[in-house]
């Protein structure tokens, strides 16, 4: 018999781990992308000598720092510490706040916006350095961890359990409840979206100062190849341009795939890393779990769509910080959606993405799914109104811009669903906020054996390590229910096949 066969739905990030360490592991894997490249939202792309990266903003290291090495990201790509994460600007008043790995810097210059606000302040950069060297239960998933050993974990965060209280409020909650300075109210709220717990900020800042945010050379690209190449090389197999229709069952266990073209893959089990509606309600047809999808789906935020709009520019700006948020803006519209702050991306550092002299500025623009869908005749032109009104705004952090654009592209919510099927445009899938960060979603469904789910919309919180990550757990859970050793070191042969 030749090895047990793995289809995979969808080849995105947790796609491509999970079919490489399937590989390692002795399964033979095809996966099946909606669109005509592998990567999904992990993506970027050429427009004339500018190239758009439409993914990578900081990648988070650390405890997950060990899974791009593993995929093969390290050492072909190199990632470069984030010394400057993000710049803050007044609109009004002028105000402006440098977060860099300066931790100690952050802090006095917070403390001087707002001395009442000095002790809040201690303690919340003092339960920084705590958070960060908090286990994130990289190594296993909960599903296979012994009761024991998850006792045992518990009983290794007790000193942690009170700050973890204080911090699981939702970010903006907290800095309502606990800072006396509406400045700093602003700064803190916007930093990650006011619902997301306030320790995940915390997390974020402990981990700048170790050094264990990067940006990886080459871009958003650069890191999607290395993957794409490592899984190729393992001797993985894909398809891509075509649509599952359907997760084929017998007698309680998935056994194929239904293409929308009628065509017909068999396999020993399934993995879908599609959104967990379109899984569930469409590819399953609501046989299992629904009940507690849509409960779930009542509660729980998704991440809030946005337009990504993307401005090449004859100009190298190298004064202008690498993430600037700029806070109370006019009111502006983004087609239904209204919104006074904006949060740009300045790629002025990367050669890979645009030429010498040249820099590429991105603005992510919140809007509503349901606006765009219904523009019909009318899409184009939504697209070319959003795009004039956003390189307005960019004028007030940029003067001067709007004369030396060179390139325009903007991808909207129904970009992301065309292009890789983010349900509702929430392309990093569900919120983080204290509900969906301290719920866990199996990555199995009850009544269906053979069948795992991976991917952003089983890992709350989004981004590239949860969605790297969730693909190796999903595989040792394979593994674990079918006896076969997991196999972790994704070393490649010459002659392409895993050792």
């Amino acid at each position: 018999m030749g090895d047990p066969h793995l289809l995979i739905v969808g080849g995105g990030l947790a796609g491509l781990s999970a079919g490489c360490y399937a590989r390692a592991s002795g399964f033979r894997t095809t996966i099946v992308e909606h669109n005509l490249a592998l990567g999904g939202v992990c993506t970027a792309w050429p427009r004339g000598p500018y190239v758009v990266d439409g993914c990578i903003h900081w990648l988070t290291g650390g405890p997950f720092a060990r899974l791009y090495e593993e995929l093969g990201v390290v050492p072909r790509v190199e990632l470069r510490p984030i010394e400057r994460w993000m710049t803050w600007r007044d609109a009004i008043d002028g105000s402006m706040v440098d977060v860099t790995r300066d931790l100690a810097r952050l802090a006095r210059d917070l403390r001087a916006l707002s001395p009442d606000d000095g002790e809040e302040l201690a303690r919340f950069f003092e339960e920084a350095d705590h958070i960060a060297e908090l286990d994130p239960g990289v190594d296993r998933p909960a599903e296979i961890t012994p009761l024991r050993e998850q006792l045992h974990a518990l009983w290794e965060m007790r000193s942690s359990v009170k700050p973890l209280v204080h911090f699981r409020k939702p970010l903006g909650t907290w800095a309502r409840e606990h800072l006396r300075s509406e400045t700093l109210r602003r700064f803190f709220a916007r930093l990650l979206p006011e619902d997301a717990p306030a320790m995940m900020l915390l997390m974020f800042l402990g981990y700048l100062k170790r050094g264990w945010l990067s940006r990886p050379a080459g871009g958003t690209a650069a890191f999607r190849d290395a993957v794409i190449d490592r899984y190729r090389r393992l001797g993985g197999e894909s398809v891509v341009h075509a649509t599952v229709d359907e997760v084929l069952v017998e007698n309680g266990q998935a056994c194929g795939l239904r293409l929308d073209d009628g065509t017909i893959l068999s396999g020993d089990a399934v993995l879908s890393t599609s959104s967990t509606p379109e899984t569930v309600l469409r590819l399953l047809g609501g046989r299992y779990d629904a009940a507690a999808l849509r409960e779930r789906l009542q509660k729980w935020k998704l991440f809030q769509p946005i337009v990504l709009a993307s401005f090449g520019v004859d100009d190298p700006l190298s004064a202008v910080p690498p993430m600037l948020l700029v806070d109370r803006l006019a009111p502006f519209r983004v087609g239904n959606t209204e919104s006074n702050y904006l949060y740009l991306r300045v790629c002025n550092d990367d050669p890979a993405l645009a030429p010498a002299g040249h820099a590429v500025v991105q603005a992510m623009l919140p809007t509503d799914y349901t606006w765009w869908a219904t523009r019909g005749a009318g899409y184009e032109a939504a697209k070319e109104e959003v795009a004039r009104a956003a390189l307005a705004q960019i004028e007030h952090a940029i003067p001067g811009i709007g004369e030396r654009v060179r390139m325009t592209d903007l991808a909207t919510p129904l970009t992301y669903w065309r292009q890789t099927r983010s349900w509702r445009g929430a392309y990093e899938g569900w919120m983080p906020n204290s509900d969906s960060m301290f719920g866990h979603v199996k990555k199995k469904l009850a009544g269906l054996d053979r069948f795992y789910m991976a991917g952003q919309w089983v890992e709350p919180g989004g981004g590239v390590p949860t969605a790297v990550m969730s693909g190796r757990k999903a595989v040792q859970i394979l593994c674990a229910d079918t006896a076969r050793p997991f196999q972790s070191s994704l070393e490649v042969r010459e002659s392409g096949g895993p050792r």
